[in-house]
């Protein structure tokens, strides 16, 4: 962010007993000073040297408002740039060029940034919604002004017309969620680049809220029941040989391992580095940017989860599991377990089952089977409560009502887990 402040300096006194008002500019912690076409006398300023003739404040903070307004319209591009690039930038004369903005490039760098945050799920989520445009369009550019009500319906039809994917199913969530994304992200371009309070609309138009968006149908049910968990927990491992990790053993002992432990995600089981006092305390990756508690959760290791637990503890101590040393990614750690999963599922009639399948089951067999309230499930989950926002802020954490779920949990399921020690090959 730069900022941009006047200042006058005793020892650039001139001959005539004038002084130059300078304009220093500061960003990134590095500063550089700008000369204006203004100078000043002993009775224009007060003794501290700072101004105190009202027509020169006024002048300055014209040239100031012009200057933030100039930085405003690069947006988070400014972030890329040094304190000379900024100085270039303010004093280079303006032209009569409009606004525009490559919405594809913008989410690019969108999806960069997430990615450096370590959100890459929701990164790939926009990565998957911007190629589907660019293959709508057939380039790899599009103006913000091209995104009309017809612009869209178009793209909507052309998403329902696309063949299947090799080896997936084809659904109907694409045009719902493809142009959500897309809606994120042209909002948060007015939000960036347009200045209400100043009057400065750089992107004055809302085609999303002119166009319909098909809403998909109800997704199938992911859970397990508990006669399907028991019978999953019980199926043999494998000791088909096969190169790297086993992923059907694999994908088992990780599905039960989330399960047991709230239904922790992949992501932070990949992630993970706080285990201490017998709990894995984390903060969801999925929610922790969207929380004002950053999404932070513990949980207790229940005696069932303890053999697992030490399987694939990570004895350097540097994250809680060794996932990272047997998957370099988190791409290659989920497709790992689910296409275990999906061999897992067929022996117990379940079609299709994937890794978040253990999350659901969790959170359904609490509610349903176990008696666990609805509150309790929402925040033994850490999902996003837009109406507990500020209130998270002032309660102090307790994670007892989620240990006494979870404890319920399992006392009613009693899974008879079998030795974690795979058959040798």
């Amino acid at each position: 962010m730069a900022t941009f402040k006047a200042e006058i300096y005793a020892h650039q006194k001139r001959a005539d007993g004038t002084y130059n008002i300078k304009i220093r500019v500061t960003h990134k912690q590095r500063k550089k000073y700008l000369a204006t076409p203004w100078y000043v006398g002993k009775e224009d300023m007060t003794r501290a040297l700072k101004l105190k003739n009202q027509r020169y404040i006024d002048m300055v903070e014209d040239l100031l408002r012009k200057y933030r307004s100039i930085c405003n319209s690069v947006g988070e591009g400014l972030d890329d740039m040094s304190v000379e690039q900024v100085v270039e930038l303010i004093t280079r004369k303006e032209t009569d060029k409009p606004f525009d903005l490559d919405i594809v490039d913008y989410t690019r760098k969108f999806v960069t940034k997430l990615d450096k945050a370590g959100r890459g799920g929701t990164a790939r989520a926009y990565e998957v919604a911007i190629n589907s445009l660019c293959r709508f369009v057939g380039r790899e550019s599009v103006s913000i002004k091209e995104i009309t009500v017809q612009f869209l319906t178009d793209w909507i039809a052309w998403i329902a017309a696309q063949p299947p994917r090799k080896n997936c199913k084809k659904g109907d969530r694409a045009q719902s969620l493809y142009l959500a994304q897309l809606r994120a992200m042209y909002n948060r371009a007015k939000k960036e680049f347009n200045d209400e309070e100043a009057g400065i609309i750089r992107i004055p138009f809302s085609p999303f809220n002119k166009v319909e968006i098909p809403k998909p149908s109800l997704s199938r049910k992911r859970a397990l029941t508990v006669e399907q968990l028991h019978k999953f927990s019980e199926i043999p491992y494998t000791t088909i040989l096969q190169p790297g990790v086993n992923r059907f053993n694999f994908a088992k002992d990780v599905f039960l391992l989330s399960f047991m432990l709230v239904g922790m995600n992949a992501v932070d089981l990949y992630t993970a580095t706080d285990c201490k006092g017998g709990r894995i305390t984390y903060q969801r990756a999925k929610t922790r940017n969207r929380r004002a508690d950053n999404a932070e959760i513990s949980i207790k290791l229940e005696p069932e989860v303890m053999a697992l637990f030490e399987k694939y503890r990570d004895p350097s101590g540097q994250r809680v599991f060794k996932f990272y040393k047997l998957y370099s990614s988190m791409d290659t750690f989920c497709a790992a377990l689910n296409k275990g999963l999906k061999k897992l599922g067929d022996i117990i009639g379940v079609d299709d089952l994937e890794f978040y399948a253990a999350r659901h089951s969790w959170a359904t067999i609490a509610n349903n089977d176990a008696g666990v309230d609805k509150y309790t499930v929402h925040e033994a989950l850490n999902h996003v409560d837009e109406t507990m926002r500020v209130t998270d802020i002032y309660i102090r954490k307790n994670w007892e009502r989620i240990d006494k779920a979870n404890r319920a949990v399992l006392d009613l399921l009693q899974l008879n887990l079998p030795s974690v020690d795979e058959p040798k090959k």
